[in-house]
């Protein structure tokens, strides 16, 4: 993977082994183990802590620090403000159920003022919270030398603090010209996806983004500029997943504070200066002008994304419980909608489900814009044909004959399977992202085991042999439930309107005879229940992470 990757040092297997072997370019990795921290004065090599008198002043060492973790030879700064930050950080991660003692974080460093403060606080914490910390810093190639002077300081700072380091350097200039997107949804894409691939290396249980209050009030105007619905004016969720913003609460200029007490030295980004962003003219030339209007313009938005927040976690919650009702198919990088319900429910509630749909399936948690949902209702009103394509092409979707679909870019299909089912038990098929539960039971009522495809009950007098769930082959057939005759898998497949795409990871339970039941699709008509069964087998599934 790079310098260092095979030392055995906890973070990831050696090189070759495990999550650590990827197939496209490594990323680079740079670390030492962590050490214990003490009392006072510490120094080994680059690091240095600052030392306190009695008085609760901050004595900066004589030691050499290039990392900017001191200030400047026999200058004293009051640790008052040194004591606000920090517990305001902690009691975030505590009471918003953040962070656990004992985990471990991947802190987003740009190098920006924004991350060297969050890595400098989570390594504060890292002894009384028995954290382990690492810092992963995408280089996207932009301002050329200046972009590698940024990873190279990331990488001293990280040494410094003996903290382990990963990066990469794309060149995301042509990667949005490859995807023919702009060159702020490049960025974010690939640097998102970065994350996640050393996330998962090293098995991070969180990964710590450095957001703060002054970036969420431009994401809500942002938001607003481009059409949003309430989502949108929630701004940046404090936890999605893995991701986390422990900042949020926190002010840009109490971060400029934070850092100028710690000395803490850090890059600016000339690129933040550059209206031709989106982001940058709403920073420099439309905030200041609401501050006109209202000095506490920043108060009053933030105050409306707390507030919208409410209503989105209530609205999640409610659509959570309806979610049986409008799912014809869900897998992890598909949705499938009922336009039979849809077309039943009030406007409101259409362009709610929509939305949910989009955010659950986008892997950074964003919204289709207004007109884009618009357009897919009208084409469920008119029963036409229409698509969107949203996210910048991470998302697609469209309104079919019975279904509006919502999808992101597959991966390749998973390879054959064959798994021995469990009964009693549970089984994993982690090619399907399913779990596969299986028990006897006595006969349920009659309508019990003909109204869900999700979960079915069987005779058990009529399996043959052992039970095993694969994925389609072809030349599958089957006799669905309450039909007369076989059908080929491929043209029950083709009239429910299943893709390509998805048809390999669609689990198929079998015994000796041949199918039983096509998950989510339909039960074999032969090991159906009738009057004369004394005994079920009962199997359901439920999905894993993903879903």
């Amino acid at each position: 993977m790079g310098d260092g990757a095979d030392t055995g040092c906890g973070y990831h297997p050696p090189c070759g082994a495990g999550k650590a072997d990827f197939a496209k370019p490594a990323f680079h990795c740079t670390h030492q183990k962590p050490r214990p921290a003490s009392h006072g004065c510490y120094r080994s090599g680059n690091r240095h802590r600052i030392c306190r008198d009695r008085r609760g002043y901050r004595q900066a060492g004589a030691c050499a620090d290039p990392a900017g973790i001191g200030v400047p030879r026999g200058q004293r700064v009051k640790t008052g403000d040194d004591m606000e930050l920090l517990p305001l950080v902690e009691d975030t991660l505590r009471t918003r159920s953040l962070l656990q003692p004992g985990q471990k974080v991947l802190v987003a460093f740009s190098g920006g003022a924004d991350s060297t403060a969050l890595l400098h606080l989570f390594s504060r914490l890292r002894e009384s919270w028995s954290l382990e910390i690492a810092a992963a810093h995408l280089n996207h190639a932009l301002r050329g030398e200046q972009s590698d002077a940024d990873e190279s300081h990331c990488r001293q700072v990280c040494s410094a603090w003996h903290v382990p380091f990963f990066s990469r350097k794309v060149e995301v200039a042509q990667e949005a010209k490859r995807q023919r997107l702009s060159i702020e949804v490049a960025a974010r894409q690939v640097r998102y996806a970065f994350l996640e691939e050393v996330a998962d290396a090293i098995e991070a249980d969180v990964i710590a983004l450095g957001h703060t209050r002054d970036d969420q009030v431009e994401t809500v105007l942002l938001n607003l500029t481009r059409g949003t619905g309430t989502a949108g004016l929630a701004g940046m969720p404090i936890r999605r997943g893995r991701f986390i913003r422990p900042l949020l609460p926190v002010s840009r200029s109490q971060v400029r504070a934070y850092c100028a007490l710690h000395g803490l030295s850090f890059v600016e980004d000339a690129s933040n200066m550059d209206t031709r962003y989106s982001r940058n003219r709403i920073r420099h030339q439309v905030l200041p002008e609401l501050r006109l209007i209202n000095p506490r313009a920043d108060e009053a938005i933030e105050r409306l994304a707390l507030v919208m927040r409410d209503e989105e976690d209530w609205w999640r919650t409610y659509l959570q419980a309806l979610e049986p009702q409008f799912t014809l198919c869900r897998t992890q990088d598909e949705w499938q909608l009922s336009l039979e319900w849809l077309t039943r429910q009030p406007e409101a509630i259409q362009r709610r489900v929509i939305r949910y749909a989009v955010q659950n399936l986008s892997p950074e948690g964003g919204e289709a814009e207004f007109e884009q949902v618009e357009r897919l209702r009208e084409a469920i009103r008119t029963g036409r044909r229409a698509g969107i394509t949203v996210h910048g092409g991470r998302l697609h979707a469209s309104v079919g004959q019975r279904a509006l679909r919502v999808w992101g870019k597959h991966e390749s299909a998973p390879p054959a399977y064959e798994i021995v089912v469990q009964i009693p038990g549970e089984t994993p098929v982690p090619e399907a992202g399913v779990t596969l539960f299986a028990e006897y039971s006595p006969l349920p009522d009659a309508q019990s085991w003909r109204q869900d495809n999700w979960e079915v009950w069987c005779d058990t007098s009529r399996i043959c042999g052992q039970v095993r769930v694969r994925n389609w082959r072809r030349g599958d057939r089957v006799q669905p439930l309450g039909l007369s005759g076989h059908r080929k898998l491929s043209d029950i497949f083709i009239d429910r309107k299943v893709p390509l795409s998805l048809r390999q990871r669609i689990p198929v339970v079998c015994d000796a005879e041949g199918i039983i039941w096509i998950v989510g699709i339909c039960l074999a008509h032969r090991v159906r229940c009738t009057s004369e069964t004394r005994q079920a087998l009962h199997l359901w599934v439920q999905p894993q992470g993903g879903w």
